[in-house]
C-alpha cells in the first residue's frame, strides 16, 4: 500500500496534498485503550505548518449507545503532517501498532485491499460517498485497511440499532452516515481525492455524442489524456468508445441520450485515473404536479381517539399533470418494467419473499402449503438460530414448526402473549347444573402437550417464553426471525398467527428492516427474563 500511495502523493501529480486530516470514530471501554471503530484519513491542502505537536480534537461530547454498558464513543478530528501517514503505515506493518493521530488506537489485525477509486455520485449514488469527504468533482482514490474478524465490534451485528445510534450522533458532528455501511466497522480508510482537474460532461440536445470538457487547475501544465466512455441497458453493453488522445476536450462517439453513461478518463503519460463517472442520465423529460386546493370540504363526523363523536372537515385537493419535455411512451423501457416485474413475482414465490395463501372452501391445501413454506424458511436461514414472535403461540403451533429445524444445537426461541387463540363460542355452551373442572393454566397445558408429543428433543435447544407479568408488555404482530444470519438479521412477516396459517386469505412476506424487528424482539425477550416467564425449555 505504501508503494501504491507514493506516487498518487508527489506534488502536483493528482493533487498539491501538504498535511493529512483524520476523522476517527472511537470507542473506550472503562479502563481500556480506546479502540478503532472507523477511521478516514484524507489528504488535504492548504495546511503546510501542521507539526506533530497537533493533538486530536474532539468534536462531540461523550456519546453513549444503548446496550454498552460502560463504553463511550466519540469523534475526533487530527491534523498530521504529510510524511505521518508513511510513517504510521510502516510502523504498524513492523509493530501492529497504530497511531496515525500521534495516540495509540486499538485496531484489528489490519490487511490492505486492492486500491478503488470512488467517483462522485451520478444517477446511482456511490454508497463509499456517504463516508468519503467532499467527493463531489473527480473523484477520489480510497485505500482501504480491512479489520477482517471485527471482533471488538460483534455486537453492533449483534443489534444493528445500535450502529444507527451511533451513526446518527456522529453525523450530527461530521456528515459521515455509515449506519448502512456496517462492512466498514474497524477499518481505516484513506482517501485521496484527484483536485487538479475537474471534469465538464455536456450532451447536446440534437447530437448523438457528448463533450468532454477539462477545467486544469491553476499552475497546472494541461496533460495529454484519453477517455472511455460507456452505455449499458439491461446489463447489455449499448455503445462503448475510446477517444483519441485529449488535452482541454473533446468529443466521444456516444449517444449519451438514451442510457446512462459512464466513463473514465486517465493521464497518458502516468497511466494514472484522474476521473470517473458513476453512471448518469441525461434530463430527457420531467413530469410536474400542480395541486389546487377546491373550494368545498368534505365534511363528516367521526369517532376520535377517545371515542368522542366529533365533527370533521377534509380540505379536496385537484392535481393536475403537465410534461416537459419528451412525453414517457411504450418504449424498451416501458416493456422491461413489466418483464421485470413478471420475474420479480415469481422468483418472490420461489424464496418465499411474498407469498399469497388463498383457501377454498372446506379444503386444507393452503395450510398445508403455507406449513410447508414456513419450514421450508427454517431449513434454508436457521443455521444461525430461529425466533418466532406469535401472541398465540402454542406448543402445538412449535410442533408444527420449530421442531422441524433441521440444524441440530442452535438457539431456537418461542415468544407468546400467554393467551390462548380467539376461540368461536359454541351455541348451548355447557348442560344446566353440570361441574366443570377448572381449567389448567395456559403454561400448564403447554408443558403436558410437549411432555407427550416432544419426542427425544434430540438435537433440540428450544426456549419458550410468555411475556405476561412483570416486564413484559403485550403484542400484536406476528413475525418470523433468523436472528444471526451470515449478512445480518432475516425476518418475515407471517400475516396471522401459527394456528391459522393457510386458513384465510393472508400474504407471507420478507421484511425490509429485519435488524429492527431482530432488535424489538429481542428487547421483550431479555425483558421476560424471569422463571415465571419460562413455559418451557428442552434441556
Amino acid at each position: 500500500m505504501r508503494e501504491q500511495l507514493r506516487p498518487l502523493l508527489e506534488h502536483g501529480r493528482i493533487g498539491r496534498f501538504d498535511h493529512v486530516e483524520l476523522i476517527e470514530v472511537t470507542a473506550t471501554p472503562r479502563d481500556a485503550q480506546p479502540l478503532n471503530v472507523l477511521s478516514l484519513a484524507v489528504l488535504a491542502e492548504g495546511r503546510p505548518d501542521v507539526g506533530d505537536a497537533d493533538r486530536p480534537q474532539f468534536l462531540t461530547p461523550r456519546i453513549r449507545v444503548e446496550s454498552f454498558r460502560n463504553w463511550s464513543f466519540g469523534v475526533a478530528r487530527t491534523l498530521r503532517p504529510l510524511p505521518a501517514l508513511d510513517q504510521t503505515l510502516e510502523n504498524y506493518a513492523q509493530t501492529g501498532v497504530w497511531a496515525l493521530s500521534g495516540c495509540s488506537l486499538q485496531v484489528g489485525a489490519l490487511r490492505p485491499e486492492p486500491p478503488m477509486f470512488a467517483p462522485p455520485d451520478g444517477s446511482v449514488a456511490v454508497p463509499l460517498n456517504r463516508v468519503l469527504k467532499n467527493n463531489f468533482w473527480a473523484g477520489s482514490y480510497v485505500f482501504r485497511l480491512l479489520d477482517r474478524q471485527k471482533l471488538h465490534l460483534t455486537p453492533f451485528f449483534a443489534d444493528r440499532r445500535r450502529l444507527q445510534q451511533l451513526s446518527d450522533a456522529v453525523s450530527a458532528a461530521v456528515p459521515i452516515a455509515f449506519a448502512g455501511l456496517a462492512d466498514l466497522l474497524g477499518d481505516v480508510l484513506i482517501q485521496v481525492p484527484v483536485t487538479v482537474v475537474v471534469p465538464g460532461v455536456v450532451v447536446p440536445r440534437d447530437g448523438d455524442h457528448l463533450r468532454l470538457d477539462t477545467t486544469w487547475r491553476p499552475g497546472t501544465s494541461p496533460r495529454a489524456l484519453t477517455a472511455t466512455a460507456r452505455a449499458k441497458w439491461d446489463e447489455l453493453l449499448t455503445g462503448a468508445v475510446v477517444s483519441e488522445q485529449l488535452e482541454r476536450g473533446g468529443n466521444l462517439a456516444i449517444d449519451g441520450r438514451q442510457r446512462p453513461i459512464e466513463m473514465e478518463v486517465l493521464d497518458v503519460g502516468t497511466g494514472a485515473l484522474l476521473i470517473a463517472t458513476a453512471p448518469t442520465s441525461v434530463f430527457r423529460g420531467l413530469t410536474l404536479n400542480s395541486h389546487m386546493r377546491r373550494h368545498e370540504p368534505r365534511l363528516f363526523s367521526a369517532a376520535d381517539h377517545d371515542g368522542v363523536i366529533r365533527p370533521e372537515r377534509v380540505g379536496l385537493i385537484a392535481t393536475t399533470r403537465t410534461v416537459v419535455g419528451e412525453n414517457p411512451s411504450q418504449d424498451a423501457d416501458f416493456w422491461l418494467g413489466r418483464r421485470q416485474n413478471l420475474e420479480e413475482g415469481r422468483r418472490l414465490e420461489e424464496t418465499r419473499d411474498f407469498v399469497q395463501y388463498r383457501p377454498a372452501a372446506g379444503s386444507s391445501a393452503e395450510r398445508a402449503r403455507a406449513l410447508a413454506d414456513i419450514r421450508f424458511l427454517i431449513a434454508r436461514h436457521g443455521e444461525g438460530g430461529v425466533d418466532l414472535w406469535d401472541p398465540y403461540l402454542t406448543a402445538a403451533d412449535l410442533l408444527q414448526t420449530l421442531f422441524w429445524c433441521p440444524h441440530g444445537g442452535v438457539l431456537l426461541r418461542g415468544l407468546s402473549d400467554g393467551s390462548d387463540p380467539p376461540r368461536v363460542t359454541r351455541p348451548g355452551g355447557a348442560e344446566p347444573g353440570s361441574v366443570q373442572p377448572p381449567p389448567a393454566s395456559f403454561a400448564d397445558r403447554q408443558r403436558g402437550l410437549l411432555a407427550r408429543h416432544g419426542g427425544n428433543l434430540e438435537g433440540l435447544r428450544l426456549e419458550y417464553r410468555n411475556s405476561r407479568g412483570p416486564g413484559g408488555w403485550a403484542f400484536h404482530d406476528r413475525f418470523l426471525i433468523f436472528p444471526n444470519g451470515p449478512n445480518g438479521p432475516l425476518a418475515w412477516s407471517l400475516g396471522t398467527s401459527v394456528n391459522s396459517l393457510g386458513n384465510a386469505h393472508h400474504i407471507l412476506q420478507r421484511v425490509s428492516n429485519p435488524a429492527l424487528i431482530a432488535g424489538a424482539f429481542q428487547d421483550l425477550w431479555s425483558a421476560v427474563d424471569q422463571p415465571e416467564h419460562v413455559v418451557w425449555r428442552s434441556w
